[in-house]
């Protein structure tokens, strides 16, 4: 019975191969972006992951290439919509991938590419590699973690193009030290910042702010010295946390990660309130 079957899949895969035909796929990206089209392919391989780049042919008539660590999800049966219960299940952080077959089946291990628009190379956790007729798969999670966010699975954002999803915005608490957006920046994008609310950075009175901060009160030990108390700040992984506020205008991201929300203050424990930011992408 293994035989057949091991024969039968390499059967599939390879008379995929022959006719070349592109499945569709719609890529959801970490910041909640979704891509869809048919696969594309390129060199004597026919991979569509080269050089850690993902290559899509749009609906528009164009091929776009993303970068693979900003593709949270593939996913060939659904349009971009999981079911709720397999995206609660996904694990939360990003150490393996996932694979979901359409009978529901689900393993972990790794995605080595795509072929010929219609296969799947996957790489198991026992570290034996297999191949899939796309047509058998419903999903591959390349980065769990950020799926779940991407998906509206739990209180972080998922910000489109151009477009903000106020229901969905991020709670940014005043006595946490930085909050995760689940969003994956590049160096030089633009995003603007919307954060309606109140925290309180003390328990005397006076030390309230909204998201532009206290004026005035300013410390060397504050994240963003020269920035006022309780104001809205960033910072992409572990680089230098920089100023939001209340800026209207988009701001540009000064390095490639993940991008991580705070309050300037440099003592939480007394804090209380929070902000409930959307981020839209420029």
């Amino acid at each position: 019975m293994i035989r057949r079957f091991i024969l039968a899949t390499a059967f599939v895969a390879s008379a995929g191969l022959l006719g070349l035909a592109s499945e569709r796929a719609t890529l959801i990206l970490t910041d909640g972006e979704r891509k869809s089209g048919p696969l594309a392919f390129h060199g004597d391989n026919h991979e569509t992951i080269i050089n850690n780049m993902f290559q899509l042919n749009t609906d528009d008539g164009k091929e776009i290439q993303l970068p693979l660590d900003q593709v949270a999800a593939i996913d060939f049966a659904s349009a971009g919509r999981p079911p709720a219960n397999e995206v609660q299940s996904l694990p939360s952080d990003n150490n393996s991938q996932v694979l979901v077959m359409r009978n529901g089946s689900v393993q972990r291990g790794k995605l080595l590419n795509l072929i010929g628009g219609n296969t799947v190379e996957w790489q198991d956790e026992g570290q034996q590699k297999q191949r899939y007729p796309i047509s058998d798969v419903a999903r591959i999670y390349l980065n769990p973690s950020s799926a779940r966010t991407a998906l509206n699975n739990g209180n972080r954002a998922v910000a489109t193009t151009g477009q903000a999803l106020g229901a969905n915005a991020i709670q940014v608490n005043g006595n946490m030290p930085w909050t995760d957006t689940g969003l994956t920046v590049r160096s030089g994008d633009r995003r603007s910042f919307h954060a309606p609310g109140q925290v309180a950075f003390g328990r005397s009175a006076g030390q309230g702010a909204g998201p532009e901060g206290a004026g005035g009160q300013t410390s060397p030990n504050y994240p963003v010295p020269n920035q006022p108390a309780g104001m809205l700040i960033g910072r992409v992984n572990n680089g230098a946390p920089f100023a939001i506020g209340n800026n209207t205008q988009p701001i540009t991201m000064p390095a490639d990660g993940r991008l991580y929300l705070g309050i300037n203050d440099n003592g939480l424990a007394d804090n209380s309130g929070s902000f409930s930011v959307t981020i839209t992408r420029q």
